[in-house]
C-alpha cells in the first residue's frame, strides 16, 4: 500500500479564491494554479498533468473537502500526485504529475 505525503487539505467554509490554467499546446501538459483562502491564511499550489488533471478541476471547485498528497518512495516518475474530492458525499480521486 502506497505512502502519501498531505501537501495541502481544505474544506468547506475554506475555498479556492482564484484559479488559473494554462495548457502547452506541443504537449497536451495542462497547469492548475490556484489559491485557497482559509480562516487567516491563504496558500497556493501548482499541479501539472494531462487529461486526469482536466477532469479534477470541476471537481475542486465544488468539493467540500479536497486533499491534494503526493506519494512517497514509489519509484514512479508520472502520477505520483493524488487529488481526493469530496462532493455531496460522493468521493473522487485524481492523479496528476507535479506539484509545486
Amino acid at each position: 500500500m502506497s505512502e502519501y505525503k498531505t501537501l495541502l487539505e481544505f474544506s468547506r467554509p475554506e475555498y479556492i479564491r482564484d484559479l488559473s490554467a494554462n495548457r502547452l499546446q506541443d504537449q497536451g501538459l495542462l497547469k492548475v494554479w490556484f489559491q485557497v483562502s482559509k480562516q487567516t491564511s491563504e496558500e497556493s499550489i501548482e499541479l501539472s498533468g494531462f487529461s486526469e488533471l482536466a477532469e479534477a478541476v470541476s471537481g475542486l471547485l465544488e468539493a467540500e473537502r479536497v486533499v491534494i498528497s503526493r506519494e512517497i518512495e514509489s519509484g514512479k516518475e508520472f502520477g505520483t500526485i493524488r487529488i481526493e474530492c469530496w462532493v455531496n458525499q460522493c468521493y473522487s480521486e485524481y492523479t496528476c504529475d507535479k506539484a509545486e
